[in-house]
């Protein structure tokens, strides 16, 4: 039985594909990286993160810097962030049936926080996990599950990327991949992905008759 639902946050709660998209260029035009273009962007939405960078001419030792500077420059920038369209309303029927809501994301809990409590939706939020490495959640997913002490059946994770699922697989825990957010529907499936939404709704429906893992 279904107890949480754990949530990443950019790409699949709030809509921060542009701010994204316009930071990083800000960055790479300074540091001589390649830009993410109209003409390039959804070959990279297919791509893994890691070949991602080798075509851009980041290397992983550019990263954490990178990282750095992008979470800087994106905290300037957080009025510009709204939900999904939907959004809202799944995290309050989620609340309304008695599920757990927790975030955990790559980006900084202050961050969520802000963006949270700009929208008045702190409150259904029982717990965010900011942070986590950009090339694997694996390690926070289980810390997660050890400190609420859950298993497997019991917590759901809902994201947008390869790499959310690649998590997931490796934890044993199931993922509903969302189809609006930075990664191509090509790349979800290659990473294994076997539910995939095209809507908040459709997470409701899922979650009703869902089966065990």
């Amino acid at each position: 039985m279904v107890t949480d639902v754990v949530f990443d946050f950019d790409g699949t709660l709030v809509d921060s594909r542009a701010l994204v998209l316009r930071l990083y260029n800000e960055i790479a035009r300074r540091r001589g990286f390649s830009l993410l273009t109209a003409s390039n962007l959804e070959e990279m939405r297919s791509l893994p993160l890691l070949e991602r960078g080798r075509r851009l001419g980041v290397s992983p030792f550019h990263v954490p810097g990178l990282v750095g500077e992008f979470l800087q420059n994106y905290r300037k920038e957080l009025s510009e962030l709204g939900f999904y369209e939907g959004i809202p309303e799944l995290l309050s029927e989620l609340r309304a049936r008695g599920l757990r809501v927790s975030i955990l994301s790559s980006n900084e809990e202050s961050n969520i926080r802000d963006v949270l409590r700009r929208h008045g939706v702190e409150d259904w939020v029982a717990g965010i996990q900011g942070g986590s490495r950009v090339f694997g959640k694996a390690r926070p997913l289980r810390a997660l599950m050890k400190r609420r002490g859950l298993s497997r059946e019991q917590l759901v994770y809902i994201g947008d990327e390869r790499r959310d699922v690649e998590a997931c697989r490796q934890v044993g825990v199931r993922i509903i991949a969302v189809s609006w957010g930075f990664d191509s529907l090509s790349a979800l499936r290659d990473a294994g992905a076997e539910v995939i939404v095209d809507s908040p709704a459709r997470i409701l429906d899922y979650l009703e008759r869902a089966p065990a893992p």
